[in-house]
């Protein structure tokens, strides 16, 4: 009877253990995650797993650090290599321009998409806190001058031969990868940092 008993205990045990870590593992696989927003859940889909995001590279900053500076900075500079082709990890820049621009009215900003740059003259997308969308030119120095203000949130996602990684420089967030699923991990791990602070 007792030899029943610890059977039967070791197998509810084994079985328990086992359901813990199904459900772990199942949440790594989601390519979502939900954020609440005056009350009401919003669903933000995701470019890769939660678990590949896991995998992200963290250089001299944390998840909580990228949500704090997005929620207290009031400009945000994203640059990047427009050019890069969609599956060269364009895509994985669009997503995250994408991303911040639907949660501007959300989450209010002055944003500064960088579109090219030569010389003299850098041409950028900008979108108003106020929801008011232009194109503008900006002379090189003025450009510099905004991304130094302690205001800025600098984001620059490129296209590297590092795996991904997202690294922090001053008031700029680097986000980088080797290839599309590099990128779309860094971006990914980027996107969950913005919105929720942290990954688990």
């Amino acid at each position: 009877m007792r030899k029943l008993l610890l059977i039967l205990g070791i197998i509810l045990l084994t079985t328990s253990m086992s359901m813990c870590l199904t459900h772990k593992n199942l949440n790594d696989f989601k390519k979502s995650i939900t954020v609440e927003i005056n009350g009401t859940p919003v669903e933000i889909p995701l470019r890769a797993t939660i678990g590949d995001a896991k995998d992200v590279r963290l250089i001299n900053t944390t998840d909580k650090e990228i949500y704090n500076y997005y929620h207290t900075k009031s400009i945000i500079y994203i640059k990047g290599d427009m050019g890069l082709k969609p599956e060269e990890g364009g895509v994985s820049i669009v997503d995250l321009i994408s991303k911040l621009e639907w949660f501007n009215q959300i989450y209010p900003h002055n944003i500064v998409v960088e579109l090219s740059r030569n010389s003299s003259v850098v041409t950028a997308k900008v979108v108003f806190a106020s929801g008011k969308i232009s194109i503008a030119k900006f002379k090189v120095n003025e450009t510099e001058h905004l991304m130094k203000s302690n205001k800025t949130m600098v984001i620059k996602i490129i296209r590297t031969q590092n795996n991904a990684t997202i690294t922090k420089i001053g008031n700029t967030f680097i986000i980088e990868g080797n290839s599309l699923k590099e990128m779309d991990k860094a971006e990914t791990r980027f996107i969950i940092a913005l919105f929720k602070g942290g990954i688990n």
